[in-house]
């Protein structure tokens, strides 16, 4: 068993080794050797004419010195190469006789393999603490590795599959990390990290299966065994990464499932009693003008008249309210943005509410500057929240629609003497077929907060929720002020 602390952060240095495997890397031996080949030559030539030969001392550290680097550099065989080579260079050119193989006095020959015995050792002393320091520095950025995939989502390189392929291929230094799922037309690419895609396993250095037909690919690179346990650990997180993906698509799928489940509900409880009511009075009011074994007076037949209109309207204003609502659960609401006179909005929409326009107070001042908004929009907004303060406020209340500006911009009031709503399902009542307490004052069918808030928030603007002052409920909107707006300036909501 091995522990290493490490310092949590992503991953430092690439950890790929070199060549089969080899600790210090390919280059760093080349580069040993190349002095090796290049160095003693040149290092001999210059200790024959520029020193006394005779002078073997200096001869042996200085090849003891490029033993000491060799082995730096290259580890211990570059360094008992180093050795031997400078111990067969000082015997041929540097100790009497020169040029042979024979050494006439015993100091020279006790100096000769005394200077062996040194090299090779300290040779061997420093290439190991090479190697040691290149497998702490390799160990380090392993553990960095590991300690990386222990976290979801890196800030350095996002969520998801593309994130975890971004951390391997700057993990392992290669040019091309990719993720490939097995379809009947082929091979899918899930995840692609740097250039070039690869589109088959088989052309891929490296592979690791993570799912059932979802294959970890690398372009190149050489792996070691250590470096397959620290890719295994990113596929690991790869594959729990598909594995999360598919359950949230799962989860998101039955909630929509849910969802329109209880909107089908809802509007089949909508359908069965609040539009079979207006249907039903219609029905009675026709049926009773139809009698021909009755006579009705003319303002019988005035009221049977009116009776129809009024729930006409209503029927006609229930069925708006669901085809609002279906658009904006759709998310696809068309605005256009016009420089609007609000008094004018708020009293064709007050105006359009029936019998119920005589409790309703309009306090806009004139002075006020139009608003950036679209009026169709805006006019529905208007009288849902209207309509929506009548229905929960006594009838022997008003409700009061003011206006004024606020800060810079303009703030729409919508106060009532209802019974008001707990701060804990404030948000609630704006979901679709949703009515305080589940329970209904005998019209609508919970849309029209639903809608309000989705036109608003189409527009750009919200709807808050805030009490009044001696009990009710005040419904706020803040809207912009129009300073320059082109002439058909429109969106749509995505």
């Amino acid at each position: 068993m091995e522990v290493r602390l490490v310092a949590a952060g992503g991953v430092a240095a690439p950890i790929v080794s070199g060549h089969r495997g080899q600790t210090l890397g390919t280059r760093r031996v080349l580069w040993a050797w190349g002095l090796i080949g290049l160095g003693l030559p040149l290092l001999t030539w210059g200790l024959l004419h520029g020193f006394d030969t005779r002078a073997l001392h200096i001869t042996l550290f200085a090849y003891l010195l490029t033993a000491v680097v060799v082995g730096a550099i290259g580890g211990v065989q570059p360094a008992a190469a180093a050795a031997i080579g400078g111990f067969l260079l000082a015997n041929w050119y540097f100790t009497p006789p020169v040029r042979t193989w024979t050494i006439a006095d015993v100091d020279d020959l006790f100096s000769l393999f005394t200077f062996l015995v040194v090299a090779l050792v300290v040779g061997y002393l420093v290439g190991v603490a090479s190697r040691r320091s290149a497998e702490a520095r390799r160990a380090r950025a392993q553990a960095e590795a590991l300690a990386a995939t222990s976290a979801h989502n890196d800030p350095r390189f996002g969520p998801g599959l593309e994130g975890i392929a971004l951390r391997i291929r700057e993990a392992f230094s290669v040019s091309s990390v990719g993720m490939l799922r097995n379809t009947e037309d082929g091979w899918e690419s899930l995840a692609h990290a740097g250039s070039g895609d690869i589109a088959d396993p088989d052309h891929a250095a490296e592979s690791i299966p993570l799912t059932d037909g979802v294959v970890l690919v690398l372009s190149d690179g050489r792996l070691s065994t250590d470096d397959r346990r620290v890719l295994r650990a990113f596929a690991t997180q790869a594959t729990q990464a598909i594995e999360r993906a598919e359950l949230e698509r799962e989860a998101s799928a039955a909630a929509a499932m849910a969802e329109t489940d209880r909107l089908r509900t809802a509007l089949l409880r909508a359908v069965s009693h609040d539009l079979r009511t207006p249907l039903a009075a219609i029905k009675a009011s026709v049926t009773s003008l139809l009698e021909t074994d009755v006579l009705w007076t003319d303002d019988q037949t005035l009221d049977f008249l009116r009776a129809i209109l009024e729930e006409t309207e209503r029927l006609n204003r229930l069925v708006g309210r669901l085809l609002d609502a279906g658009r904006v659960q759709a998310g696809a609401i068309p605005v256009s943005f016009q420089a609007i006179e609000l008094e004018k909005v708020v009293e064709t929409a007050v105006d359009g509410l029936g019998p119920g326009r005589s409790r309703v107070v309009v306090e806009i001042p004139g002075i006020l500057p139009p608003v950036r908004t679209d009026g169709a929009l805006l006019e529905r907004v208007v009288a849902n929240l209207v309509e929506n303060a009548l229905t929960w406020s006594p009838t022997d209340s008003l409700v009061l629609v003011i206006a004024g500006p606020v800060d810079d911009r303009i703030q729409v009031r919508v106060v009532d003497r209802g019974p008001g709503i707990p701060e804990h399902l404030r948000e609630e009542v704006f979901q679709p077929f949703q009515q305080l307490g589940d329970s209904s004052r005998g019209r609508g069918v919970g849309l029209g907060l639903a809608v309000a808030r989705g036109f608003l928030e189409a527009m750009g603007n919200d709807l808050v929720v805030e009490d009044t002052l001696g009990g009710g409920t005040t419904m706020v909107m803040t809207l912009d002020v129009a300073r320059s707006v082109p002439a058909g300036s429109s969106r749509e909501r995505e």
